[in-house]
């Protein structure tokens, strides 16, 4: 562990190989201080704060937002997480009775629960897309949810990078399958932006473009917990309500606002800190001053932590011996997931607690909770306070916790 990498303070417990960011990310030392700043600052006035400073500097931090992802600025709104962004979507969208939503068994469980919510709500039928495991194409990803199409089929809420198994799932070809059958598109980034290079603005053909995106920010780009945004496809904006209905829905608009931003950007008396970190994270992520400097040099260490997934699993593979990995490298991102014995025959939960007592912060993460006989996998999530040696010595004990859990 380098607890002062790219030159800041990781605060990380010092006897721990911390192999996880994935999961919640790490907010470095000086960005926290940063923060406390800014809630002191909310302290002295808060009226003054929320409701004369906030909005302008909601304003930047989403013009910064859209440069990095980019988007334009118009279509971007900030939410708590990405869990609360696709409930808003689920909840807001208008599909008919007995339409049908596709969604991987790679899926996050807590997308899969507020799936199979709106659902039951809406009258809707969910249906989950098995994807090869291993898979050694991207288009076959794309042929296994074309199989399951239906008559029926009106949604498809596809996972950017799978949680359980690390997987960079082919947006465009699953967007473009998507368009030929005139369904809609929301993809779930929660692991996307800062682990891979988002250009949304980008994909400006009705083939390419999703009519959703949600993305967290506390993850890859180390911003406080609470830090999330929701990207929506014109004219979605136009009539796409909060959650949380409050005063932005009959405030006067300024020349130049939009409704869009003014019901998301005030829900409640809440802490806009993590939000307005996003501009202060990039500048210590990217060691620069100047913002046209971020972009490019974020771009750079995504492709350090890459490589060194890549080594992890390479190392992990060999320990387990098993002999290839679980797709190829240009379907990793930052993270690697290698194969376990399914569940019923490895108690994933008491293997991660092994390792956790022996100095290892990884995860044993299965398909879909609780059900026997379905894959697991430990996945490795690489930041830039990883380095090799930390890899080496999970290598070193994980046969040994294998086969004591």
């Amino acid at each position: 562990m380098q607890l002062e990498a790219l030159g800041l303070h990781w605060d990380l417990d010092p006897g721990l190989v911390f192999l996880n960011h994935g999961s919640f990310g790490v907010a470095p030392r000086e960005l926290l201080q940063w923060r406390f700043g800014v809630l002191a600052e909310i302290e002295r006035d808060p009226v003054a704060f929320l409701v004369d400073a906030l909005p302008p500097r909601l304003e930047h931090s989403r013009q910064v937002l859209a440069e990095f992802v980019g988007a334009n600025p118009a279509q971007l709104a900030f939410v708590p997480s990405t869990t609360h962004g696709l409930n808003q979507l689920l909840q807001r969208l208008e599909l008919p009775a007995g339409s049908e939503v596709l969604l991987s068994d790679h899926g996050y469980n807590a997308t899969l629960n507020l799936v199979r919510f709106a659902c039951e709500q809406r009258g809707w039928t969910l249906r989950q897309v098995q994807l090869p495991l291993p898979v050694q194409d991207p288009q076959q990803v794309v042929q296994a949810f074309a199989d399951q199409w239906g008559p029926a089929t009106r949604l498809l809420l596809v996972d950017h990078i799978t949680s359980p198994s690390a997987l960079v799932l082919p947006l465009p070809g699953l967007i473009a399958l998507a368009r030929a059958r005139d369904a809609l598109v929301i993809v779930d980034g929660a692991h996307g932006p800062g682990s891979v290079p988002l250009a949304l603005d980008a994909l400006q053909s009705d083939a390419l473009q999703p009519d959703a995106y949600v993305g967290n920010l506390h993850k890859w780009l180390c911003c406080p917990r609470g830090a999330a945004f929701v990207w929506v496809r014109d004219p979605w904006q136009q009539s796409l309500r909060p959650l949380v209905i409050s005063h932005g829905a009959n405030a006067p608009l300024a020349p130049g606002q939009s409704r869009f931003h003014v019901e998301h950007d005030w829900i409640g008396t809440g802490d806009p800190s993590p939000w307005l970190a996003l501009p202060e994270a990039l500048r210590l992520l990217s060691g620069s001053d100047e913002p046209a400097q971020w972009r490019p040099r974020l771009e750079a260490l995504q492709q350090r932590h890459h490589h060194l997934a890549q080594e992890g699993q390479d190392l992990l593979l060999a320990a387990l011996g098993v002999p290839g990995p679980i797709a190829p490298a240009s379907m990793q991102a930052a993270m690697a997931a290698v194969p376990l014995p399914p569940v019923g025959q490895c108690d994933g939960s008491a293997l991660q607690a092994r390792l956790r007592a022996q100095g290892f912060q990884v995860p044993v993460i299965p398909l879909r909770p609780h059900e026997p006989g379905l894959p697991q996998l430990l996945r490795i999530a690489c930041f830039a306070y990883n380095d090799r040696a930390d890899l080496e010595r999970l290598a070193d004990q994980l046969a040994m916790a294998l086969h004591q859990a």
